[in-house]
């Protein structure tokens, strides 16, 4: 008689399929409920030409750690995806931001054509890529 049954099959299966699916579970409920340490401000933009210049305030709700974030910025389609997206980077300084310290990030988005402008452009946005803590 075999060890490795089809009856111990289903069991080992139906076990992993059941930790698996628990766990994503967890995982997922608890990412949803996560904050993000960082909060990005509503972009103001400039346009002139094809040219997009984007501004975004990036504020550090940390008690105790100090950021060094790469934040990006991005122009949005009706339907949700980039038309263009690209760097923001500090205004002044180094961007390192303290517990509770602000920051403003500065990028500019080229490539966008007027068709697109006029008939596909919903919204800025910006958006924190890493938070990176500082050493």
């Amino acid at each position: 008689m075999s060890f490795w049954t089809p009856s111990r099959q289903r069991i080992v299966f139906t076990t992993i399929v059941v930790v698996g699916t628990t766990a994503g579970f967890v995982l997922g409920v608890r990412e949803a409920f996560v904050d993000s340490v960082l909060a990005v401000g509503e972009p103001r933009v400039r346009v002139e030409g094809a040219v997009a210049t984007v501004q975004v305030t990036v504020r550090n709700a940390s008690d105790d750690t100090a950021y060094c974030p790469d934040v990006g910025i991005a122009a949005i389609d009706r339907d949700g995806r980039d038309l263009a997206s690209g760097v923001a980077v500090p205004d002044l300084g180094d961007g390192r931001l303290g517990p509770g310290q602000s920051a403003n990030y500065i990028g500019t988005l080229t490539g966008i054509e007027q068709q697109e402008f006029d008939e596909e452009l919903d919204e800025y946005v910006g958006y924190v890529e890493e938070e990176n803590p500082c050493p």
